[in-house]
């Protein structure tokens, strides 16, 4: 069976002041009333349903990683929770939010059914303070009438359109983060990189059919293999040595040509000599520079006559110009043997670092993996090149009175293949340093691979997704041209945001100022008398409470902008937190009208849904004594607890009892003087603000002129005596005085009297 009231049901826990506070009330129309001292929660409230209205969030992190929304968590606590939830009379379930509030995280909000419109310091600090209460007239869009024409079935297919959408989507975020929880996301610091942001995420892989395609010569597997490698680095491998640059005299090879060419003259000495000494001459030539005294320079005995003569003999041909012959191409085919040791410890260099090179790509460096050391194959050119050399050397030395030629080509050669040798030498320098670099800086070859991991990631899971994403493009682009087609025919009726954010806030002013303040319809400009108030001027001129005014009658305005097709107004739901701060008392009454009258104000609301909240107990006894509020509440030490206006509004229950005396025929008792003066007191108050006896009587004098005996009877009455000689009042004179009281009430404010009717 269906409830007759609608049911709200409210939770807050560990939010700022409020430690666990639960409660549900039924009321019959949304009209919410919540007196709270200060320090109670009641901002904080505010705040929590500021969070739903998504149009005024842009939450994130700030630089220390915490979130704009720790400040509502009570201190002493890492977490709090909101839930409201409304019930309709009906007993369907029209509101059902619910969510967490969890220190240095932004909450994942929920999509409320109602459009919540906040008013309180916040909303007054970022919308309109920051403006200096000019308000901003740069507004567009515009707000859908009802079309005549039935677009039922078009929003249909739209909506199908874009559920059809979802799924898919959904499939490939499913698909996505399958991928990436099994291949990637479990590789150390990967998630930081830029790549992976951009890349590996459900937009960008929807959007790769606009964006250039990467080219991944390596699967993720090959790369997570080659990541593997370099975390595998030793963190004292050495560096692999440069390879030297070899170095051939052409000009020296040249001379030993130009002597080869030569034609020598022998000596007389006997063939069998000159084989002898030529066997042992570098011997010989020692022992002839150490020999002295006729003594051996080895032995050292004493040397026989042969022995000296002989010794003479191999002093005279060592001193003959053959022997000097030999001995030069002797030296030359030493040198040139030099030359051919040098180029095979070349050789063998190069051999060492090509391996060395080979097991650094192969076990820690993949990035180099298609790099390779260059042959020197070339060296062996050189080689047979200065070999050809040292042979004709060797055969000169052997008969250096015939003339060997050497190929004129030689030494052209030798150069070309020596400039050669060295350009390959330098390159394959070029690429040891590369490597050398690589390891020393083995981190950034890290950080490189797993850039590549994420790029090869993306191609891999667009092929992957390829089919469930050309279909959601085909979707959206239906649905582009559906929506345009239907937006085309809503055009017959709309209304522009800026003209009823205009007129909204011209009818609010006009509630407080009557005139004196408006506002231009083209620029947003305030006028006062008729006179635009320039940019900065707004600030300086107005007072405190003109600029709370100013903020409110803005707010009602800015309803507007919640509101994209005409049927939103229905889902409108205030909630106002305090606004009457620094105003006069009268304009308090005003801001209680404006609600009483917001229905009015914004034609299109139908039903009023509102939260007013509130430590002004003035303002508390206005909403309540003028059934603007249905449901009252007071919030005190996190409890939500139903409010006794009599507490505020002793006015009404004061006039209330006068009313049953003067017109029910109730008895008067002790307390009746002390209410006609309560009465007297808060009419004299409400029209002179000071209080005094003598504007108590003057008040009477002036507005009830025929009346004898009020004032004297209530001073009376009110500060007690001593009547042992008085006859006490008749019943009939009580309900003379409380009789005239309420004509006079009855007169001014007619409603008042209405309202006690029905007491």
């Amino acid at each position: 069976m269906a409830d007759s009231k609608i049911k709200v049901y409210i939770e807050c826990q560990q939010i700022a002041p409020i430690e666990k506070l639960q409660r549900e009330f039924h009321l019959g129309s949304l009209k919410i009333g919540i007196f709270a001292n200060n320090g109670c929660g009641k901002t904080f409230i505010s705040r929590l349903f500021r969070l739903l209205d998504h149009t005024n969030q842009n939450l994130s992190l700030d630089g220390n990683g915490c979130s704009p929304t720790d400040s509502l968590i009570r201190f002493g606590h890492n977490w709090g929770h909101f839930a409201f939830k409304i019930t309709d009379k009906e007993n369907a379930v029209i509101e059902d939010i619910s969510f967490d509030i969890k220190e240095k995280n932004i909450p994942t909000l929920p999509n409320p059914h109602y459009l919540y419109h906040v008013f309180n310091q916040d909303y007054v600090e970022e919308n309109i303070r920051v403006l200096n209460y000019e308000k901003d007239s740069d507004i567009q869009g515009y707000i859908l009438g009802r079309a005549n024409i039935d677009l039922t079935d078009d929003e249909n297919k739209l909506k199908k359109i874009k559920e059809d959408g979802v799924v898919l989507r959904n499939q490939i975020e499913k698909i996505i983060q399958a991928y990436l929880i099994k291949n990637i996301d479990s590789i150390r610091d990967i998630k930081r990189l830029q790549e992976y942001k951009d890349l590996l995420n459900t937009e960008a892989i929807l959007d790769s059919i606009n964006r250039e395609k990467h080219s991944c010569s390596k699967t993720v597997e090959d790369l997570l293999a080659d990541y593997n490698k370099v975390k595998s680095t030793p963190e004292n491998l050495e560096d692999i040595l440069l390879i030297d640059k070899i170095s051939i005299d052409a000009d020296f090879i040249q001379t030993i040509v130009s002597d080869l060419d030569k034609q020598y003259n022998l000596s007389s000495f006997s063939g069998e000599f000159k084989a002898k000494i030529k066997s042992k001459q570098n011997f010989i030539e020692e022992g002839v520079k150490l020999f002295k005294d006729n003594h051996c320079p080895f032995c050292e005995q004493e040397l026989t006559i042969d022995s000296l003569a002989l010794i003479d003999k191999y002093t005279q041909f060592l001193t003959d110009s053959e022997s000097q012959t030999i001995k030069l191409f002797q030296n030359y085919s030493k040198q040139l043997q030099n030359i051919i040791y040098l180029l095979s410890n070349v050789e063998n260099t190069v051999i060492q670092r090509v391996n060395l090179y080979n097991e650094y790509k192969t076990k820690y460096i993949p990035s180099v993996d298609n790099d390779n050391l260059e042959s020197i194959a070339v060296i062996t050119l050189i080689k047979d090149c200065i070999q050809n050399v040292l042979d004709a050397t060797n055969k000169k030395i052997e008969a250096i009175d015939i003339s060997i030629k050497v190929g004129d080509d030689i030494i052209q050669n030798i150069k070309k293949h020596t400039i050669t040798l060295n350009y390959l030498i330098e390159s394959n320098n070029e690429k040891i340093r590369t490597i050398n670099q690589k390891k020393n800086k083995i981190g950034e070859e890290n950080k490189n691979i797993r850039k590549a991991i994420c790029k090869s990631a993306y191609a891999h899971l667009v092929e992957v997704c390829n089919k469930d994403i050309l279909k959601i493009h085909e979707l959206r682009k239906e649905y582009k041209e559906l929506n345009d087609d239907i937006s085309k025919r809503k055009e017959a009726e709309k209304v522009s945001k800026k003209k009823k954010v205009y007129e909204t806030i011209k009818c609010v002013l006009d509630y407080f100022f009557s005139g004196k303040y408006t506002l231009s319809e083209d620029d947003f400009h305030l006028i006062l008398n008729s006179t635009t108030l320039n940019k900065g001027q707004v600030k300086r001129v107005l007072s405190e409470g003109e600029k709370n005014i100013i903020a409110f009658a803005y707010y009602l305005g800015d309803a507007h902008l919640k509101i994209e097709k005409e049927e939103d107004y229905k889902n409108l739901f205030f909630v106002i937190d305090d606004p009457i701060s620094s105003m006069d008392f009268t304009y308090v009454y005003t801001v209680s009208g404006i609600i009483r009258d917001i229905k009015q104000i914004l034609e299109k609301l139908n039903r009023e849904k509102f939260i007013i909240l509130t430590h002004n107990n003035d303002f508390m006894r206005i909403l309540c004594a003028n059934n603007i509020i249905e449901k009252k509440l007071l919030l005190r030490n996190s409890d939500l607890v139903d409010f006794n206006e009599n507490f505020t509004v002793p006015y009404i229950s004061h006039l209330i009892d006068i009313y049953r005396i003067a017109r029910k025929g109730e008895k008067a008792n002790h307390t009746t003087a002390n209410s006609i003066r309560h009465i007297i007191e808060t009419l004299t108050k409400f029209q002179n603000i000071e209080v005094s006896n003598d504007s108590i009587a003057e008040y009477i004098r002036d507005n009830i002129p025929n009346d004898k005996k009020s004032y004297i009877f209530i001073n009376d009455l009110s500060h007690g005596g001593w009547r042992n000689e008085q006859t006490p009042l008749t019943d009939e004179d009580y309900k003379e005085v409380c009789e005239t009281i309420i004509t006079h009430i009855e007169t001014l404010f007619p409603k008042q009297i209405k309202y006690c009717e029905k007491f």
